[in-house]
């Protein structure tokens, strides 16, 4: 009778909810104060996939489900984002019969990097990804060594039968692997979890910017100096600890960037993206990887997602008429994020002006922390084809002053406080293709300030 009720009064909930436009997580949030345990009397299917860190979950979420889906399996996925443990509790109740089987063959979850222990005491995944783990949201999230700890306490929480399916050029994330056996010798001990690696080749990026922080000076593990062969981004690369022996270990999926517009998984398997760059390989492979780990073939996988327009919309069009002109969404307080953006425009080597927006830093809590520009290595803009710079919002003054310690020639720089002001100045000044950086949070406002109507 318990989960009945429970079934009934969340599908009841989530129906209302989407007639209002209201988010998923509210059906799920009052289910479980009446019902605490409910989650653990469901009959969950034998595959469930979990998506946690700092970057990629909601792209990489969509990836995994297509593939799978594309496979002829049916699948039950968070795709409304909710990541939480309301989030899941909702996908699985709304997707559950009256008697409390979940209907899919598969269910993918998307679960928040510092919460995925709380979903997991709950319910116990079968493969779990981790992305990566980088700076991001320092306000909640503080250093990402706080959320490698909260990561591992997740992987406690799901046992040792979850594989594992890990970024291997991550040294945060490819730590998650080991124990530390406290000795002076400081040995790393491998997890009794079966693990699978995925990566990217160090021949596909050509400008391995390590930013503000190098965050992969010192080996997460043992803390002593790390020895790199090679960096890709950030702390991203191939990395060697001399200490206590944590390196990056050879990928069983591993993709490279290819000019001619594709990813390459092999000589013979080739992937084709509307935008291939350093973010979409890891996305990309982190999801072949992931469908590989439960049962699908690579090349199966790849054909899946050839070509596949992510409905997430990282990438848009921007409403200012050139056909170049495009959207970045970039997490706000995330260095790595805004990086990889950059990194892209620089990459396209075309005159471009490029647009800045931070009015809203989050959606969700309110805060007008701004450190986090200071994460950012905005010297990647410091390009010749960077004709024009704007920085555009209610935190112009503290990116500007940001600007004035960086590369990025200054007579370039304009400030718009008012957003009012951004299509004059793009009707009047922009130079070239027009590529805006801003987070999800900002991207109505920055749409409809260039003229779209009804975003």
């Amino acid at each position: 009778m318990k989960v009945f009720l429970a079934v009934i009064i969340c599908k009841i909930l989530y129906f209302i909810g989407k007639k209002l436009g209201r988010g998923s997580s509210l059906p799920g949030k009052i289910v479980l104060r009446l019902f605490p345990d409910v989650l653990l009397r469901l009959k969950l299917p034998e595959t469930i996939i979990a998506v946690t860190g700092s970057n990629g979950k909601t792209t990489t979420t969509e990836l995994i489900v297509h593939a799978i889906e594309a496979s002829g399996k049916t699948v039950g996925w968070n795709y409304e984002g909710s990541n939480q443990t309301e989030g899941v509790a909702t996908l699985l109740l709304r997707t559950a019969s009256f008697g409390g089987r979940v209907k899919r063959d598969v269910i993918v979850m998307e679960c928040d990097e510092r919460y995925a222990v709380k979903i997991f005491e709950n319910v116990r995944p079968s493969v779990l990804l981790v992305t990566n783990l980088v700076r991001d949201q320092i306000t909640r999230n503080g250093h990402h060594e706080f959320i490698e700890d909260r990561i591992r306490a997740s992987i406690e929480a799901a046992g040792d039968t979850v594989k594992l399916v890990l970024n291997t050029d991550d040294p945060y994330v490819a730590a998650l692997a080991y124990g530390f056996d406290g000795s002076a010798d400081g040995m790393l001990i491998p997890i009794s979890n079966d693990v699978s690696w995925f990566g990217v080749t160090s021949t596909s990026v050509e400008h391995p910017h390590i930013g503000m922080y190098d965050d992969g000076a010192f080996c997460p593990m043992c803390k002593a100096r790390m020895t790199y062969i090679y960096r890709i981004a950030g702390h991203y690369g191939s990395y060697n600890c001399d200490t206590c022996g944590l390196k990056r270990v050879d990928p069983e999926v591993e993709t490279s960037i290819k000019k001619s517009g594709y990813l390459s998984f092999g000589e013979s398997v080739k992937l084709r993206v509307k935008h291939p760059g350093i973010t979409s390989a890891y996305n990309f492979c982190a999801a072949v990887a992931t469908c590989k780990a439960a049962g699908l073939d690579v090349a199966d996988s790849v054909k899946a997602l050839d070509e596949y327009e992510l409905t997430s919309g990282r990438v848009l069009r921007l409403p200012t008429g050139g056909s170049d002109d495009l959207l970045l969404l970039s997490k706000h307080e995330n260095s790595f994020a805004y990086n990889s953006s950059m990194l892209w425009i620089v990459e396209q080597k075309k005159p471009c002006t490029v647009i800045v927006l931070v009015e809203d830093i989050s959606r969700k809590y309110y805060t007008s922390e701004t450190s986090w520009f200071w994460d950012i290595d905005f010297d990647i803009l410091a390009d010749e084809n960077v004709k024009s710079v704007a920085l555009v919002g209610r935190y112009t003054n503290e990116l500007a002053m940001r600007f004035v310690m960086s590369a990025v020639d200054q007579s370039k720089i304009t400030c718009l406080a008012d957003l009012g002001d951004l299509r004059g100045f793009v009707d009047r000044t922009a130079v070239g293709s027009i590529y805006a950086v801003t987070c999800f949070s900002d991207k109505v406002k920055l749409l409809k300030a260039l003229g779209a109507e009804g975003r």
